[in-house]
């Protein structure tokens, strides 16, 4: 399994998350700036199974087209200088296409919530950049810290509250972003929640156990419902400064 991170232009969004629903995936999707122009555009993340990475990359290359644009190069504060000028110091530029990051998932599930047991679960080998560096829960090589992994967790927004106020209760650092997930964009949030190996698990239940069952009918193009969907990934370094 591989986590996809797509940044690309606004105006690709709604028909490349068509085209990657149509595929099967399940897309959340985070609007973000960057750039040149500090523009709009948007991040999106999708779990990939590792043999379809490059099917994934050529729908994006296919949907996602570079564009030229103007721009106004004379520096910022300049208002003293001629309206005409500005027109002689256009400059174009370049913009868009997709810039697309892969990370190696080293557990992947769908939380059902409650007691239920995991929708799907799946276990990855660690990297080779990683086993590297020593196994899950060994002692870090620098600053005596433990092993840590990054757990990204999507939790649907009725939950999210829950969720969070759990987390932090047991000592869990994490960061929350309001997201969107799939054709319908529906409302949910992204946690990044930096853990120990040794404590995934206990971060898992936590989860689980703040996400009610979801028995509920779901619209016919949307896929089943799930409380939460998580990935675990393994770090190669950590430091908190």
């Amino acid at each position: 399994m591989i986590l996809l991170c797509a940044i690309i232009q606004s105006e690709d969004a709604d028909l490349l998350i068509g085209r990657l629903i149509g595929q099967g995936l399940r897309v959340t999707r985070i609007n973000s700036a960057g750039g040149f122009l500090a523009g709009g555009n948007v991040t999106l993340l999708m779990g990939v199974e590792e043999a379809r990475v490059e099917e994934i990359i050529q729908t994006i290359r296919a949907t996602c087209h570079t564009r030229r644009r103007f721009i106004n190069a004379m520096p910022w504060g300049a208002e003293t200088v001629a309206a005409s000028l500005s027109v002689i110091a256009a400059m174009e530029v370049q913009v868009g296409g997709a810039t697309i990051f892969g990370l190696p998932v080293k557990r992947f599930l769908r939380l059902q919530g409650g007691t239920a047991a995991p929708a799907a679960e799946a276990h990855h080998p660690a990297t080779a950049a990683a086993a590297s560096m020593g196994a899950a829960g060994s002692p870090a090589p620098e600053g005596g810290l433990a092993r840590m992994n990054l757990i990204i967790a999507i939790v649907h927004s009725d939950h999210v509250e829950a969720v969070t106020q759990a987390l932090l209760a047991a000592g869990h650092r994490l960061t929350r972003i309001n997201t969107a997930g799939g054709f319908l964009r529906r409302g949910n949030a992204t946690l990044f929640i930096g853990v120990e190996a040794a404590r995934v698990d206990e971060v898992l239940d936590l989860i689980r156990a703040n996400c009610p069952l979801r028995t509920g009918p779901a619209p016919a193009d949307a896929g089943p419902m799930y409380g939460a969907t998580v990935f675990v990934l393994e770090t190669v370094k950590f430091a908190h400064i």
